[in-house]
């Protein structure tokens, strides 16, 4: 077996193993939106209680993405994965026999420390691993599994639901996380990391210095800025575009189920097709052009929603648009900074893009009884173009960059070549004026 055929197998073997971890972390967390609901009755959950068990999981995740990507840092991040899948198996199990509310929360909130854990790692450690222009084509087969698992989840949920509950479909989503714990054991890279071998204290201490650095990174911050407002902007939409679902269009959830199927097919395509021709763009490019294509959608399309086949094209469009950037955004954060503190910038940006979502969710809710669809696809709009802007910026500040660097260096080639010049001829005894 030649080397690039060995590097092409353990490719394989790495982003076909994250895609079934990246599947079912997304399936169960899509699942709950649903099937918690449907708890309500069953369990005899009050208003409050039925907020909290759906609240539980996506805030017990903020929290576990901002300390496990230091935690990845310092111990390895297949290490930290396989933790994190230990950890949702061993949480969604018991959700089998939670028949009251107080056992079920504990549950939830576990289930959510493990999604969190799961959410950033499989990009970074293959970042770890393979080559740079590889990595954007094999982050994007591995979100394959996100997509299909964040699409998938309530269609299938609705259909598991017809013979069963929410709880025992939770157990059976954990025994398949259980199950991935070997394959991930044997299958994935384990690179070496530095910090193995230090001492904690050393180890905090030197850490702690170089977080400084990243925090007064520009373009990290530039990058987490653009996270935080695309989310924003993201979270906004799919609020109140459910809410216009339910209320406006009176649509009953077994008839949205077609319209995740087709954006997540779309996503699908995105990922395996459309995203390994784009790999030798800049990855600031693609992440512009496909806000820019969002923005474009938010503001001239949903006046059109006038039917279900509209509004299931639309939606596939945004959800499309959308995947186009999210492995150029992983590049980009993996890659642009200390290689030690990929976990921390991995952790930074998750929580700017939760701390997005959390206040999308309140615009949203806010908005949709004040303002019409349309008007508030327009502030999406805006704001995505926003943040296209900010990396459009970054992209000209690059190529400005790249062109005055061969002057620079033409400039300390004739430098270096008149001191040559003068260290010559002052050795050969003439005089040399200062």
């Amino acid at each position: 077996m030649t080397a690039i055929e060995k590097e092409r197998l353990n490719e394989a073997r790495a982003w076909k193993t994250l895609f079934f971890v990246s599947l079912v972390n997304s399936a169960q967390a899509a699942l709950a939106v649903i099937g918690i609901p449907s708890l309500a009755d069953q369990l005899s959950l009050s208003g409050p209680q039925l907020t909290s068990l759906l609240a539980a999981l996506p805030i017990a995740a903020g929290v576990a993405a901002a300390v496990a990507g230091p935690l990845s840092d310092r111990f390895g991040r297949k290490r930290t994965l396989l933790t994190g899948l230990a950890l949702l198996g061993s949480s969604l199990i018991p959700h089998s026999i939670a028949e009251h509310y107080i056992p079920l929360l504990l549950l939830r909130v576990a289930t959510g420390f493990a999604t969190g854990i799961l959410m950033g790692l499989p990009s970074t450690l293959l970042s770890d691993t393979f080559r740079k222009d590889r990595q954007q084509a094999l982050s994007g087969k591995t979100l394959c599994g996100y997509a299909i698992g964040q699409t998938v989840g309530i269609p299938l949920g609705i259909w598991l639901m017809d013979w069963t509950n929410f709880l025992w479909v939770c157990a059976l989503y954990g025994a398949f996380a259980l199950a991935c714990i070997p394959f991930a054991y044997r299958l994935l890279p384990n690179p070496t990391h530095p910090n193995h071998n230090k001492s904690a204290a050393k180890w905090i201490a030197n850490y702690a210095r170089r977080s400084c650095e990243t925090f007064k990174d520009k373009d990290f911050n530039l990058i987490a800025a653009a996270s935080f407002l695309s989310f924003t902007a993201l979270s906004t939409f799919y609020v109140s575009f459910a809410l216009w679902l339910f209320s406006t269009a009176a649509l009953r959830p077994s008839e949205i189920a077609p319209m995740y199927l087709a954006g997540g097919l779309l996503q699908v395509l995105v990922f395996t097709a459309i995203l390994q021709r784009l790999t030798k763009l800049r990855p600031q490019l693609t992440i512009a052009l496909s806000l820019i294509l969002n923005t474009l959608i938010f503001s001239s399309v949903y006046p059109g929603l006038t039917s279900l086949n509209a509004a299931t094209l639309f939606f596939a469009l945004t959800l499309g648009a959308v995947s186009l950037r999210i492995p150029g955004l992983q590049y980009l954060i993996n890659n642009r900074g200390d290689p030690l503190q990929k976990g921390l910038r991995v952790s930074l940006n998750q929580t700017s893009s939760h701390l997005g979502k959390a206040l999308g969710s309140i615009l949203g809710g806010s908005l949709f009884p004040i303002m019409g669809m349309h008007q508030i696809a327009l502030f999406c709009g805006v704001l995505t173009l926003a943040c296209s802007l900010l990396f459009l910026r970054d992209l000209f500040s690059e190529l400005n960059a790249e062109q005055i660097k061969p002057k620079r260096l033409r400039n300390r080639r004739g430098e270096n070549f008149n001191i040559q010049k003068i260290e010559k001829w002052g050795s050969s005894g003439t005089h040399v004026a200062n």
